[in-house]
């Protein structure tokens, strides 16, 4: 059971004196902040508070707090005092998700693919035309209205981002055991977030896969590196289509190099995944040269990029310059580096008829309705690794 009553603290300088809030929970006490202040003429001579309206200021903030407990029921029981406290001094008004989001984003300057997520806030503020958003405004026409604002790639991206955080928000302020439900709402349940066929765009034909493997280096004159970039980018889009689309991340970052394979945790999956993400790649023939190339001789990594590039993303900024003048050559509108991922994977099923389950392992994804399953099954990848020899073969070969 908790027990309220008021307190006043010592003098100040200017002679007042500040009014707390006593929590008695559980056998603790925790004093509770107040805007009230008193001076002596509020007083008698005894120091005993004689302000009547005062009094009921007090008085109203106790029987606030009283309220809110007697709310919890039974969910009271069991609560220690910090996280009564903080359910008491939280506001009852609807919450501003702008100000969750910014809180998001903050608290998780790690996440890998943060920046869509500022991205999606800016979005959001520019379309509400405001800073402010009570999140019981997110409806799902409100979602609707805001997908007709998007375009491309933003509308899956932004609205994934969304959702994100509003499940985020339910999950902190929400406490259901204890009776504690300031998101009763959910729009997501009704509201679907478009899917992108992003392998459409992103898929090369074949021909123009091999295109870019016989492309020859750019031997001009250096100009601000822009050799560079582009015999880099050829380069490295050519070891992610031989590597099953190995992204640049994990070209810049991957440091197992055994018996023949590239070992690496698939950084955009890793933290999501209780096997890591680890994934096995054989290093074909096809690409030894390119392969030794670019080898890293200290063996601090498979790869010399963290050497040319101080982070994994000033490397990828170097292989977009490079792949927008491949493109430009090639007539390849918008050529992005994880066309070689969405190429391998095409090429695979409709030009050679992998099965599904073996793309869906090369590619490093999880089937969901064979999770039990796998845990029953050594991960073995021999059959992702003749796969793209199938696939290898077929592009050098022909």
């Amino acid at each position: 059971m908790a027990t309220f009553k008021f307190e006043l603290q010592k003098k100040k300088k200017d002679g007042t004196r500040n009014v707390k809030i006593i929590l008695t929970h559980e056998r603790k006490l925790k004093r509770l902040p107040t805007n009230i202040y008193v001076s002596g003429t509020d007083l008698t001579k005894s120091g005993k508070l004689k302000n009547q309206l005062v009094i009921d200021k007090i008085e109203d903030l106790m029987r606030k707090y009283r309220d809110k407990c007697n709310a919890l029921s039974t969910g009271l029981n069991g609560m220690d005092i910090q996280a009564l406290a903080s359910y008491l001094e939280e506001e009852s008004g609807d919450l501003d998700f702008i100000k969750i989001f910014r809180e998001y984003i903050s608290s998780h300057k790690e996440k890998k693919g943060i920046k869509n997520y500022r991205s999606a806030l800016n979005a959001l503020i520019k379309f509400i035309e405001n800073d402010k958003l009570g999140i019981s405004d997110i409806s799902v026409s409100f979602l609707e209205k805001l997908e007709k604002s998007l375009t491309g790639r933003a509308v899956s991206l932004y609205l994934g981002s969304i959702r994100h955080v509003y499940m985020y928000a339910k999950l902190k302020y929400n406490d259901e055991e204890r009776g504690i439900i300031r998101i009763p709402y959910n729009p997501f349940e009704r509201y679907r977030v478009p899917k992108q066929n992003v392998a459409v765009k992103r898929a090369l034909e074949t021909s123009l896969i091999r295109e870019i493997i016989d492309m020859p280096y750019d031997t001009a004159k250096k100009r601000d590196g822009d050799e560079n970039r582009f015999n880099l980018a050829k380069d490295c889009f050519v070891l992610s289509f031989c590597l099953i689309g190995m992204n640049s991340v994990d070209l810049y970052n991957c440091d197992r190099f055994q018996r023949g394979m590239i070992i690496y945790e698939r950084t955009k999956t890793r933290d999501r995944r209780s096997d890591r993400a680890e994934i096995h790649v054989s290093v074909s023939h096809y690409i030894k040269k390119l392969f030794n190339k670019y080898r890293d001789k200290t063996g601090k990594r498979v790869f010399v990029f963290y050497q040319m590039y101080s982070t994994d993303s000033t490397f990828n900024a170097a292989l977009n310059k490079g792949l927008k003048r491949i493109g430009e050559k090639l007539g390849i509108e918008k050529l992005e580096f994880y066309s070689a991922r969405h190429s391998w994977a095409t090429i695979a099923r409709n030009d050679l008829m992998i099965d599904k389950s073996t793309i869906n392992d090369a590619l490093n994804h999880i089937d969901n309705s064979m999770a039990v399953t796998d845990l029953y099954i050594k991960k073995d990848f021999s059959a992702i690794n003749k796969a793209n020899e199938k696939v290898l073969d077929y592009i050098f070969g022909n």
